[in-house]
C-alpha cells in the first residue's frame, strides 16, 4: 500500500508539473495589449467586439489602465469618450508582444473658408498613441540665463519673459528677442529709454530707468485668455482677443557688479558684499496670472493677488512642499529656503497650454 501511495503521489506531481508548463506555453504564446487613459473622463474601447471600460485621469503616468491577454494576430478596435469624436483602427499583434497605447483629445481648430465664414466648428479628436508603462523623467525646471557683469559706465536692463512664447523687444531703434521663460540682459548707457515690447497679437510700449552699474528689472506677462469664442457655422468667424501685455519691475538678488576701468588698482580694496544675518529666510511669491492664486506652504493657506502681486513670507531654513492654485490651473513642487536670503517663486500661465508655470530663483 505504501508503494501504490508514493506511486500516486508522484504522478499527481507530474501532472500538476505538466500542467504548470502548459500555462506558462500558452501565456508565452499570447500578446498583451496595454490600454492608458488619459482624457480625464471614462472611455469605452472596443475590441474586436467586445466594449470595455477604461477610468480615466488627466495626470500622467497614473492614468486608468486596461491590460489584456490576445492571441497573436489582427485585432479591430474602436474608442470614444462622450462629447468627443471617436477613433477606430486595426493593429497587428505577434506572440509575446506587448503593445502599450495611450488615449488623449486632440482639439481640432474650426474650419474657415478664404471669406472668413465658418465651415465647421472645433472638435475634439480621441487619438491613441503608443505610450510607455515607465514613467517619464521629471521636466527640468526652466532655469534663466546668468547675469554678467555691468561694463563700466553703463546700467543693464534685464528684460524677463514669462508670457510662454518669443517676446521682441525694441529699445531705441533696435530690436532684441527674449526668449520664451527666460530672460535677457541688455547693457546701455544711464538714463530715461523707451521700448516696444510685442509677442504674436499683443504689443505694449513703455519707457524704463538705466542706472550706472545696476541691474533694472523688468518683468512681461500677458493676460489669462478668454474661453474659447462661439463659432457658428454659417456665420464669420469671431474676431481674435489681443491679450493685454503687463510690464512689471522685478528685484534681482544677484549682486550689483561693475567692471573697473583699466589702469592702476585702487588703493582702497573692494569691500565684499556683507552676508545676510543667519536666522529665518523669506519666500517672495509672485504671481504673473491675471486673477487670484491659492498658495498652500507649511500647512497654511496663503491669497496672492493676480498681475504681479507678491506675498512675502519669513520662514525657518529648510525644505518645503507647496500647492499653487487658480480656478483654472494648478502646479506643486518643492523649494529650500536658505538662512538669511531671500527664494522667489514667480507663478505664470503658459497662454498656449493652460498649464501653470512655477519659477524659482
Amino acid at each position: 500500500m505504501k508503494g501504490k501511495s508514493l506511486w500516486l503521489v508522484v504522478c499527481i506531481v507530474l501532472l500538476l508539473s505538466l500542467v504548470t508548463s502548459a500555462a506558462a506555453w500558452a501565456q508565452a504564446g499570447q500578446a498583451t495589449l496595454v490600454i492608458i487613459n488619459f482624457v480625464g473622463t471614462p472611455m469605452t474601447f472596443t475590441l474586436d467586439g467586445t466594449a470595455y471600460t477604461v477610468s480615466g485621469t488627466d495626470t500622467a503616468p497614473d492614468g486608468g489602465q486596461l491590460t489584456l491577454t490576445l492571441a497573436p494576430g489582427k485585432h479591430t478596435y474602436s474608442a470614444h469618450t462622450p462629447g468627443s469624436e471617436g477613433t477606430n483602427g486595426d493593429m497587428e499583434l505577434a506572440a509575446g508582444q506587448t503593445q502599450v497605447l495611450g488615449a488623449r483629445l486632440q482639439r481640432l481648430a474650426a474650419v474657415v473658408s478664404p471669406t472668413g465664414i465658418v465651415l465647421e466648428e472645433p472638435r475634439d479628436l480621441l487619438v491613441l498613441f503608443e505610450a510607455s508603462l515607465t514613467p517619464p523623467a521629471p521636466a527640468p525646471a526652466p532655469v534663466m540665463a546668468p547675469l554678467q557683469p555691468v561694463p563700466a559706465g553703463e546700467g543693464a536692463l534685464v528684460l524677463v519673459n514669462y508670457i510662454g512664447e518669443e517676446l521682441k523687444i525694441d529699445i531705441q531703434g533696435v530690436v532684441y528677442t527674449v526668449p520664451a521663460d527666460n530672460r535677457l540682459q541688455v547693457n546701455l548707457p544711464p538714463g530715461q529709454v523707451s521700448y516696444s515690447a510685442s509677442a504674436g497679437l499683443s504689443g505694449i510700449n513703455g519707457t524704463a530707468l538705466v542706472k550706472a552699474g545696476e541691474y533694472s528689472g523688468l518683468s512681461f506677462t500677458r493676460e489669462t485668455p478668454p474661453s474659447e469664442p462661439d463659432y457658428d457655422v454659417g456665420e464669420l468667424e469671431p474676431t481674435p482677443v489681443v491679450l493685454k501685455i503687463f510690464v512689471s519691475p522685478v528685484s534681482l538678488d544677484e549682486a550689483v557688479v561693475a567692471t573697473r576701468p583699466a589702469g592702476p588698482p585702487a588703493a582702497t580694496p573692494v569691500t565684499p558684499a556683507v552676508a545676510a544675518p543667519a536666522g529665518d529666510g523669506k519666500l517672495n511669491v509672485v504671481n504673473y496670472i491675471g486673477e487670484m492664486l491659492t498658495l498652500t506652504i507649511d500647512d497654511q493657506v496663503y491669497s496672492v493677488a493676480g498681475g504681479g502681486g507678491e506675498l512675502t513670507l519669513t520662514l525657518s531654513p529648510g525644505e518645503y512642499t507647496y500647492s499653487a492654485s487658480t480656478p483654472q490651473a494648478g502646479s506643486n513642487g518643492s523649494l529650500n529656503v536658505a538662512a538669511g536670503a531671500t527664494t522667489r517663486l514667480s507663478v505664470t500661465l503658459d497662454v498656449q497650454t493652460g498649464q501653470m508655470k512655477t519659477y524659482i530663483e
